[in-house]
């Protein structure tokens, strides 16, 4: 058989194969990917205001250590009272960190923003719009 051994066939066979199937496993890994992400914020979604949130993993498959704890969690300012009577933990920091983890930020903000400000009121709704689906 023009001086290949069986061995060297299969070699040759499995070298082909795995060439062909690299792409298409990379390709289901991706939509793998995307299928967990909006799993995940679609369990979200079905969450009440107070009810605890899945840590949505970013576009690399990655979760955040920090993480709001519940929807009301991340709409609330910092320091602020909740609904439920606890002060406020997440701020206004953590909010730009995890909008920066996902992607998300805008670097024509300003860096000092008052809790309260119109533009930190946008970017936890935008936190909160990135936490669920579209």
């Amino acid at each position: 058989m023009n001086g290949i051994t069986a061995d060297e066939l299969r070699g040759m066979m499995t070298e082909i194969i795995n060439a062909a199937l690299t792409p298409v496993i990379a390709r289901l890994d991706q939509i793998d990917l995307r299928l967990r992400i909006m799993s995940t914020k679609h369990q979200n979604s079905l969450a009440g205001s107070d009810d605890q949130l899945v840590m949505v993993p970013n576009q690399q498959g990655e979760v955040h250590l920090e993480f709001p704890t519940s929807i009301c969690t991340s709409l609330v300012s910092g320091n602020e009272m909740l609904p439920n009577g606890q002060y406020n933990n997440w701020n206004e920091q953590k909010t730009r960190a995890l909008l920066a983890f996902y992607g998300e930020d805008s670097d024509n903000e300003s860096d000092v923003d008052n809790e309260n400000s119109s533009h930190s009121r946008a970017r936890r709704l935008r936190l909160a719009k990135s936490l669920v689906p579209n």
